[in-house]
């Protein structure tokens, strides 16, 4: 008799394909779980950087334009009155938000080229405040020739600004003699992340030279 010998190919039993599934769906768990923490990680970096760079270009602008404060290359500015809207320095202003005080700063310079002694050109009468839109608290610059408002940093928790005579005093600005006896100013800029989770404090000192008049 001729025996025939059939080899049979052995496939995957029920248990082992649900078993095979389970491991499958735990590895694809845990690489969404890792691509899920790694998305939110990088949205978090994003937003603290940019709070970070908007906070540092604000902050720089500020102290490249207040070490301005006072620039009079023609001398012209002695003997004018303090209360005059032509005296090179720090003004006071009917609205809070154009004060220098500790919530706001305004001053005026001459630095045209070439400079004409007043403060009339553009960019020459500035002011740093804060002000509200909507929900949103945001940092401002505001020309004073052509009455033109900026917005320089969003989502800005607090701005304070404090003023030092040339002997490091801290001055408590109530009249005109105290704003002509600013030196130094400090200014702390506190903001925020665009979904309010995070904060950022920025602090700098500027000296101001142009007033040691």
């Amino acid at each position: 008799m001729i025996s025939i010998k059939f080899k049979h190919s052995n496939g995957f039993t029920l248990v082992e394909l649900l078993v095979y599934i389970a491991m499958s769906a735990l590895l694809t768990v845990s690489i969404m779980s890792v691509y899920v923490s790694t998305s939110k990680v990088s949205a978090t970096q994003k937003e603290i950087g940019d709070m970070f760079q908007d906070l540092r270009a604000a902050i720089n602008i500020m102290i490249k334009e207040i070490r301005r404060a006072g620039c009079d290359p023609h001398a012209s500015n002695k003997g004018r009155s303090l209360i005059s809207d032509d005296y090179l320095g720090f003004h006071d202003h009917a609205d809070d938000k154009y004060n220098t005080d500790e919530n706001s700063i305004h001053f005026t310079h001459d630095s045209t080229d070439p400079s004409d002694g007043w403060a009339y050109s553009s960019n020459e009468n500035v002011a740093f405040y804060l002000d509200s839109s909507g929900s949103d608290t945001n940092l401002y610059r505001w020309c004073g020739i052509s009455n033109e408002e900026f917005l320089l940093a969003r989502n800005i928790k607090s701005l304070t600004f404090e003023y030092y005579d040339a002997d490091n005093n801290q001055i408590t600005i109530s009249n005109d003699s105290d704003r002509a006896d600013i030196r130094v100013v400090r200014i702390t800029i506190v903001g925020q992340s665009r979904l309010k989770k995070y904060e950022q404090t920025l602090t700098a000192h500027v000296r101001i030279r142009n007033l040691d008049i």
